[in-house]
């Protein structure tokens, strides 16, 4: 047993209750209230001595960040948020009172992102007990509003430069330690308005109907795949409409429908691109527009970085196998690697469990995890 086991084995009782306390704190984005979590991470910096700092851009949706080791070396970052998305229905349990049962913890952000916050909060603990050793900078952030868009997290926390570094590992992409994320696909939302002629609901003809002509190219639309060349890490690209509205009333034809789709797409694509193709398409339906209202580009960093090879051989080390994968949807690495910092998506969860009903963390995943992690960091102290 490693030094770091060692530790991490005598602060299990401690760490799982802290992650019970997490997930009592009820942190759903809308409204947030980060601050709820936050108590609990701040109470245990102030602990073990750490320094720390908090930052509002809004009053109750706090970000944390700590640091540990060595201002005059390397920079680490290591990113995690304090946000969750609602419980919705079929839950067994109550969503905000953990319940442990055959070593799973379940409740809302055992796996997103809570359980991931519980953990290096850990590593934290761990090298803070060795600092004195430490020729690195290890930076910590307990993120607010990463579930919509982190405009008040780490958006906010990278534009304001509150936060620099060399290298970045974001703690939320699931994959249960056997995958690093090196690319995602863009996100792209567009407003699509269909335009008709209002007429009398009794003389349909004599109008002209947005909702029928959105219904059709929405079904031409819903098994076409958009113009794309082939990606080592990424599937292809996605179409979903997510809302739709049009219409004044049931005996009016309708003179005005709206749909907005949210399109995930690859490096191989632009948004002027997308939109020419969809307008394209639709010239058989209608008069359409069409605006962007979201664009958050493609990332995508170099497979053989030092913060790819590091992370893979440390798992080696620890008999994982890793794979380089690629992400269809987008969480805070994006925000690093259009900031100029290589970063990369590593977490102990597994997949398809954040945002479901009856979500939960495997704590002996969670614990792995976190000595994985304190070897990775120490990797950078050499």
């Amino acid at each position: 047993m490693t030094v770091s086991e060692d530790f991490i084995n005598q602060r299990k009782e401690v760490y799982t209750k802290i992650l019970c306390d997490l997930i009592g704190a009820k942190t759903v984005n809308p409204p947030g209230d980060e601050y709820l979590a936050a108590k609990i991470i701040k109470k245990r910096l102030s602990k073990i001595g750490a320094w720390y700092k908090i930052y509002d851009k809004k009053r109750h949706r706090t970000n944390v960040v700590a640091k540990v080791g060595d201002a005059k070396g390397k920079k680490i970052l290591i990113s995690t948020h304090l946000d969750v998305v609602p419980a919705g229905d079929g839950w067994e349990t109550d969503p905000f009172t953990p319940v442990i049962k055959d070593g799973l913890l379940y409740g809302r952000g055992a796996c997103d992102n809570k359980g991931q916050a519980a953990a290096t909060l850990l590593v934290l603990d761990y090298l803070k007990s060795v600092e004195k050793q430490l020729k690195s900078q290890y930076i910590f952030v307990f993120a607010a509003d990463e579930e919509q868009g982190s405009s008040l997290g780490l958006k906010y926390l990278l534009g304001e430069r509150k936060v620099e570094a060399d290298y970045a590992i974001v703690v939320d992409v699931a994959g249960a330690m056997q995958k690093v994320t090196v690319a995602e696909k863009g996100v792209l939302n567009i407003r699509i308005t269909a335009k008709g002629k209002q007429a009398h609901g009794s003389t349909p003809q004599k109008g002209i109907s947005a909702i029928a002509g959105m219904a059709k190219f929405i079904a031409k639309l819903e098994h076409y795949i958009l113009k794309h060349q082939l990606h080592k890490y990424l599937t292809r690209p996605t179409i979903n409409f997510g809302t739709i509205k049009g219409g004044s009333a049931p005996n009016t034809v309708a003179g005005h429908c709206e749909c907005v789709v949210n399109i995930r797409y690859l490096p191989s694509q632009s948004p002027k691109s997308i939109v020419d193709e969809l307008k394209n398409l639709s010239e058989r339906f209608g008069e359409f527009e069409f605006e962007v209202l979201v664009n958050a580009p493609p990332t995508e960093v170099d497979d053989h970085n030092i913060l790819v090879e590091t992370i893979r051989n440390v798992a080696e080390r620890h008999g994982i196998n890793l794979r380089l994968k690629g992400l269809s949807g987008a969480t805070d690495t994006k925000s690093f690697v259009l900031n100029d910092i290589p970063a990369v998506g590593f977490d102990f969860a597994d997949d398809y469990v954040a945002h479901n009903a009856n979500e939960y963390c495997r704590l002996d995943n969670l614990f792995k995890f976190s000595s994985v992690l304190i070897d990775v960091c120490l990797e950078f102290n050499k």
